[in-house]
């Protein structure tokens, strides 16, 4: 009984042989044998020499076995036809065709559905199980495919809709972009005033030791005192009762001068048809009065900030200037025509803020 092996190719791939089989792999530089009842792996090449050595010597004028199978291509003229087969064939001692040991044929055949099956870049098989086929990455692949077409499922409609549904949220985008840059004048003051009342509730959230700190609201007081000191200074339009009033229309924070100018502007321009025919005709005769002492560019400068303010929300800088330019001309006012008119105002400014204003 021919002797078996267990065979190792260089691929990884392990298969069971005997020693026909061993001479058919002999190209394969990498392979390592292990013989039967033996824990030991050899090289093939050793192993096929040793086997060489240990079989009696041939015949005189016989060429000794290199150990691969000769093929026979045409049959020579008198001679019977015969033709060697795979590993593990070759003539017997009578000269005729063996047939092929069933455990070499098996070997190799097993060994080549090895190499065409195993994916590229894949681990070689454990030494001690053959190389066996895997289908898991190949049912990945299908459902990643089943995904992408799932997207285009219903055809051309189905993906004329996914696009349209793109371009349309594109478009929407641009337009609140151009929106956005075209108004800034209008929601920056607005943001930015709301943003500081966010910050400042969050930072007595995280520190409640400084909304809890002693004499706070006498604090606070003192704050919206020196404020109202601050703006009688700069708006001589407008009587101390007055500014009291606009400030505490903001619970939020303590407006600074600009901030009640623009307040106080708006609401007077609110409440003046409020007002009674007579006070009101006296009013726009103040005030007549009070550009009259300004300079020809500056009196344009305040008729343009009315307009931009029927148009949009005025900037700080801007509320600034126009505070400048109506406190000189009420201190170029007489006395009594500037307390007139702080009288007026602050009934048009009154009947402004109670008609719903801020």
């Amino acid at each position: 009984m021919a002797r078996e092996y267990k065979l190792r190719l260089g691929d990884g791939t392990v298969m069971a042989v005997d020693e026909p089989g061993l001479r058919a792999w002999a190209v394969d530089g990498n392979a390592m044998v292990q013989a039967a009842g033996s824990q030991q792996w050899r090289s093939l090449k050793e192993v096929l020499a040793e086997a060489a050595a240990s079989r009696p010597s041939s015949p005189r004028g016989q060429r000794p076995d290199d150990g691969i199978p000769t093929i026979r291509l045409k049959p020579l003229d008198g001679e019977p036809s015969s033709r060697a087969v795979g590993p593990g064939a070759g003539p017997d001692q009578d000269g005729r065709a063996r047939a092929p040991t069933a455990t070499g044929l098996l070997g190799a055949v097993s060994a080549w559905v090895a190499r065409r099956t195993r994916r590229p870049g894949a681990s070689p098989a454990p030494l001690s199980e053959p190389s066996s086929l895997r289908l898991a990455a190949a049912e990945e692949e299908s459902e990643v495919e089943d995904l992408y077409e799932g997207e285009t499922e219903g055809g051309v409609f189905g993906l004329v809709w996914l696009w349209v549904k793109r371009l349309v949220l594109i478009a929407g985008f641009a337009v609140a972009a151009v929106v956005a840059v075209n108004t800034w004048r209008t929601w920056l003051p607005v943001v930015t005033q709301v943003g500081l009342v966010i910050f400042t509730k969050v930072d007595e959230y995280v520190h409640p030791e400084r909304a809890r700190a002693p004499r706070a609201e006498d604090q606070h007081q003192r704050q919206i005192q020196e404020a109202v000191q601050e703006a009688t200074g700069q708006l001589p339009h407008l009587s101390r009762e007055t500014i009291q009033l606009v400030m505490s229309r903001n619970v939020w924070s303590v407006p600074d001068p600009p901030e009640v100018f623009s307040r106080g502007y708006a609401a007077a321009k609110r409440g003046s048809p409020m007002l009674a025919p007579a006070e009101a005709d006296e009013l726009r005769t103040l005030e007549a009065s009070l550009l009259a002492g300004l300079r020809p560019a500056e009196r344009q400068r305040v008729r343009d900030y009315d307009r931009v303010r029927r148009e949009r929300a005025t900037l700080p800088g801007e509320d600034r200037e126009m505070l400048g330019l109506f406190a000189r001309g009420a201190r170029a006012l007489p006395t009594q025509s500037r307390e007139h008119l702080q009288a007026l105002y602050g009934k048009a400014v009154a009947a402004g803020l109670a008609s719903g204003g801020a």
